[in-house]
């Protein structure tokens, strides 16, 4: 059986509270080998240290606050999330996800976001932890945190990528790799697998951020663990190489950037 890493995921989302289990053992049965898990907020990271009791092998912990938690929040419980983050923040593979998003409404808090994307950064410095960046509509402004306060030293990954070759490149040049998913899967998105023939594969993750971002093949569901291989295929198909070979390197991408024996 073929294994595969997911590099990002939210199985503690609270709409699959009655299939997590059921999923996860289906999953793991099919050849999931390791997930890493995306940070909302605080509540969300106890789920998360909750989930991984139960699947203690295949579970990485990853705490950040996301930037649609920061959009609902003010400058103190700001301050006090991110108190807790530095607390909390040692348990975890990676820090994240964390960066900005600068669509309606979200757009209407970029001076916040940022204020807590230039925290997290810091935070994940000091902790010596790889970054999980959620980077939507914001990738001028991304570059420019990058480039004035430059990218922590363990490095990290773009989640879900989805913009062009050029942009591609501007992150790979900061050392970061590029996580892909779903947006792979919907036939009108050419831009992006346009990228992911020149993506070098070395800089390669897959994931699913499940239960989002489905393909076209689970349009208006949600997006199954096992939607990852489908990812894969396709990756494998635009680079001319075999599925086993995609999920070789991403699950040896995914070892190295995380500093993690699985």
């Amino acid at each position: 059986m073929m294994k595969w890493i997911d590099a990002h995921s939210h199985w503690t989302d609270s709409r699959l509270d009655k299939l997590r289990i059921k999923w996860m053992t289906e999953a793991l049965s099919k050849g999931l080998h390791f997930t890493l898990q995306g940070g909302v907020d605080p509540s969300d990271w106890k789920k998360q240290k909750l989930f991984q009791k139960d699947f203690p092998q295949n579970v990485g912990l990853c705490f950040g606050l996301h930037p649609y938690w920061v959009s609902a929040h003010n400058e103190f419980e700001l301050n006090e999330a991110l108190d807790f983050l530095s607390q909390e923040i040692h348990q975890a593979l990676a820090l994240g996800e964390t960066g900005l998003d600068l669509r309606p409404p979200y757009e209407d808090s970029y001076s916040l976001q940022m204020d807590a994307f230039e925290a997290q950064l810091e935070i994940a410095a000091v902790a010596q932890k790889p970054v999980v960046f959620h980077i939507v509509r914001a990738f001028d402004e991304a570059i420019r945190v990058f480039d004035f306060w430059g990218v922590p030293p363990q490095k990290g990954m773009i989640h879900s990528f989805n913009g062009s070759w050029p942009q591609a490149e501007a992150y790979l040049k900061k050392g970061l790799k590029l996580s892909i998913g779903g947006p792979l899967l919907r036939l009108k998105n050419e831009k992006l697998r346009q990228a992911v023939k020149e993506i070098p594969i070395s800089e390669l993750l897959i994931e699913t951020d499940l239960p989002d971002q489905p393909g076209d093949q689970w349009k208006s569901e949600l997006n199954p663990p096992e939607s990852l291989l489908s990812v894969a295929e396709e990756i494998a198909q635009l680079k001319k190489l075999t599925l086993a070979e995609v999920l070789h390197f991403t699950r040896q991408n995914f070892k190295t950037l995380f500093q993690v024996e699985i």
